[in-house]
């Protein structure tokens, strides 16, 4: 074992040995980060569920919170979702009075999206929410472990960042 805890290899068949231990190890490192973002979801739904809202109407409400001014194409692209399913949600949205579509100033086609006073309560709820889940999920996690995973998920995330804005454009709202 090195001073890592890991089996040092010694051959060329110890070499693939720990080469597909790397795999396997990093393979399960992104199955862990993908759980535990199911999990949150998961966790903020059920929470959410209490005040008689859907993951479909708090996930816009957080991205239209993050990004007031947005363009519908844009929204759908921080939606995960496709245009018209976008423009369904945003218009039971703006049913609800949490949201209004304004034309833009240079192109009247073009329709920006701003959160309206009604949701502003909602949106307090959801970061009343929000530090209960993380309270909950960090009560583990001393302050160190949660800025070196913060800080390495950041690397991560400005990585692949990168490498999907230089393989496709159009995953990026301004590429679009």
């Amino acid at each position: 074992m090195n001073e890592n805890g890991q089996p040092e290899y010694h051959s060329e068949t110890s070499r693939e040995a720990q080469d597909v231990f790397e795999r396997r190890r990093r393979g399960e490192l992104f199955s862990a980060v993908h759980e535990v973002s199911r999990l949150i979801s998961t966790y903020f739904d059920a929470a959410m569920s209490a005040h008689q809202m859907t993951h479909a109407q708090w996930w816009a409400l957080m991205h239209i919170s993050a990004h007031e001014g947005a363009t519908q194409i844009e929204l759908a692209v921080y939606f995960q979702m496709g245009r018209a399913s976008a423009g369904k949600l945003l218009e039971r949205l703006e049913a609800k009075n949490w949201i209004e579509r304004r034309p833009d100033a240079q192109d009247g086609r073009i329709r920006r999206v701003y959160l309206r006073d009604a949701a502003r309560p909602i949106l307090d709820l959801m970061q009343h929410e929000g530090i209960s889940l993380f309270n909950d999920f960090l009560k583990d996690t001393s302050p160190e472990e949660e800025r070196a995973l913060f800080l390495g998920l950041l690397k991560i995330k400005k990585t692949a960042e990168v490498l999907l804005n230089a393989d496709n454009a159009s995953f990026e709202p301004d590429g679009t």
